[in-house]
């Protein structure tokens, strides 16, 4: 997904907002987080957000695409590889889970967003945004589904209904949406080894036989050397 370049030249402020709401959105929920929620986190005033987001749902889907955004960086190297069924999937679900861990707030209010539908749309801008976070979401779920099947074809995965197939990956490498909590001491080595542990189990439940060696080769693709 790309942004215009008027996006794109958004001063920090902006980015700041994103940020705080993200994680008010996180921590309250859709409904009992407001634009003065928001504000009151950043120490700021309702008018420094209303200069950008008309309303709390304007915001949210800006926070939602936002969210998106950092989805699909995450898995498009591994699915832009030239290797193997095994070796992209296992890519993709590596940078997935990093990317749930690394972006938790965002990842939370994607995922919360998605299901949203009870909330309504109920001027053009959100209908539309709705319309393209369902667009997105299943734009993002064809990318494991396209490569699924092609293990499938190759006989690198167990067979089974693609469909059923594809959503139980998601579940498991969505996981740490649901489940992580950050602690302090957090770095990227716990996050690594978190992913490691991900991405084995999803792995194995295609068929695959998961080793220390094919972890170590994701993390050489990934840049990691430990």
């Amino acid at each position: 997904m790309t942004y215009s370049a008027a996006e794109q030249a958004k001063p920090d402020r902006y980015e700041e907002i994103l940020s705080a709401a993200a994680e008010c959105f996180r921590q309250q929920g859709f409904a009992a987080t407001s634009i003065d929620t928001v504000a009151r986190y950043l120490g700021s005033t309702k008018g420094r957000i209303y200069h950008y987001f008309p309303s709390k749902m304007d915001l949210f889907n800006v926070v939602r695409d936002r969210g998106m955004e950092l989805a699909f960086e995450g898995v498009m190297p591994g699915y832009e590889t030239k290797g193997d069924p095994v070796e992209r999937l296992a890519l993709m679900a590596h940078g997935h889970v990093l990317t749930m861990i690394q972006c938790h707030a965002f990842m939370q209010v994607l995922l919360d967003g998605l299901r949203m539908r009870r909330y309504g749309a109920t001027t053009d801008f959100q209908r539309q945004a709705l319309e393209r976070h369902l667009e997105q979401r299943n734009e993002f779920e064809r990318m494991f589904r396209d490569v699924i099947q092609e293990g499938i074809e190759a006989g690198q995965f167990r067979e089974g209904a693609v469909s059923f197939v594809v959503q139980s990956f998601l579940v498991t490498v969505n996981g740490p949406v649901f489940w992580y909590v950050e602690r302090e001491g957090d770095d990227l080595t716990k996050f690594q080894r978190i992913a490691d542990e991900v991405v084995g189990f999803a792995m194995g439940g295609l068929g695959v036989q998961w080793t220390a060696e094919m972890t170590r080769k994701i993390k050489q693709n990934t840049g990691v050397s430990k």
